[in-house]
């Protein structure tokens, strides 16, 4: 059987430490190394046969500890989240380019979901026996750490959401310009079946809707008096008296309210626009589109991470609505009762 030279601790750390490290375009990053022969634990026939297998399982004890493993677990899993931020700042820098480039462009945007990660340790051992004579062997140990951290996204495909980030995306560049009035009930109808029926919101409904049949003899009548959220505008203009709008009609003009108030604190001049020439030396937060480049100075952070809240919260509005199964096989949404 041929003869192993003898390597020192030295080498075979640079071995080990010489392995390359892969990472793909999707998110899924991994490390693997395998040990060479360790020819340094050929000491027989010097030393007993029984001391070199102690030898082997103290290496493979401290290689596949407890401990080891969870580290890096921990450590990935803190470095995952910390990629987040920079995620969505880069989404947001990369539109402003792209409309600063072309303002009637469409605006794209991924919502981030669940985050993914795992570490994989994997280690075995093993020993070439040479019955002699002389008797001689030669322990082997192979080992490999894989790690995989991702997230997963769900891109913004809604029609009244882009309509919406498109509006804020050119008020950002310096644009007057608001949603119509049409857009804004279209949104009313989109939210009103997201509204959670919670006992004050139910109590209130009754109330209203008692209140009305006693007032109004008719339903024609009644329906002509009150904005509920089955009326064409559910966002009542405001000379409509607030006792003649239904609990769930002013929760959801509620709503419209704030996100025209977040529309209209859209502020412009905190990014610059240039080419790739003009960008400083050692910009925190660049984006590009084609050939324009738009960056901001660390000063003006605050009103980069204010907008990207905005646009995090208009890329959220519409949730996928969930059908609920009562005991009786009834299905229903929430929003289904009338207000």
């Amino acid at each position: 059987m041929a003869d192993f030279p003898p390597m020192s601790g030295g080498e075979v750390r640079g071995r080990l430490h010489s392995q390359p490290f892969c990472a793909d375009t999707t998110g899924k990053v991994s490390q693997s190394f395998q040990s060479p022969k360790l020819g340094f634990l050929n000491m027989a026939p010097k030393l007993p046969f029984s001391f070199c297998l102690m030898a082997l399982g103290a290496i493979l004890f401290l290689a596949t500890g407890p401990g080891c493993t969870a580290l890096r677990l921990r450590q990935r899993t803190a470095h995952l989240g910390s990629t987040l931020p920079d995620l969505q700042y880069q989404q947001v820098l990369d539109n402003l380019a792209q409309f600063a480039e072309n303002p009637g462009a469409l605006p794209w945007h991924v919502n981030l979901r669940e985050g993914t990660t795992q570490v994989t340790d994997s280690l075995s051992g093993g020993a070439a026996v040479d019955l002699g004579p002389p008797t001689d062997w030669l322990p082997q140990l192979f080992g490999s750490r894989t790690v995989v951290a991702q997230w997963g996204m769900a891109p913004v495909i809604d029609p009244l959401e882009l309509k919406l980030l498109r509006v804020a995306y050119r008020r950002a560049i310096g644009s007057n310009e608001m949603p119509d009035n049409d857009t804004m009930q279209d949104l009313g109808h989109e939210l009103k079946a997201q509204v959670p029926i919670n006992p004050d919101l139910h109590d209130e409904s009754d109330l209203f809707y008692e209140y009305h049949a006693r007032v109004n003899a008719s339903y024609p009548k009644f329906e002509e008096s009150v904005v509920t959220t089955n009326s064409e505008e559910v966002v009542a203009p405001p000379e409509v008296p607030r006792r003649d709008r239904s609990p769930l009609a002013r929760d959801v003009a509620r709503q419209i309210k704030i996100i025209e108030r977040e529309l209209t604190q859209i502020s412009t001049g905190w990014f610059k626009v240039g080419r790739w020439c003009d960008v400083p030396n050692g910009a925190p937060f660049v984006g590009r589109h084609k050939t324009v480049w738009v960056w901001v100075d660390p000063s003006q952070q605050e009103s980069l991470t204010q907008f990207t809240l905005t646009v995090l919260k208009l890329s959220n509005l519409i949730k996928e609505q969930q059908t609920l199964i009562s005991p009786g096989s009834v299905k229903f949404s929430p929003g289904d009762r009338g207000g």
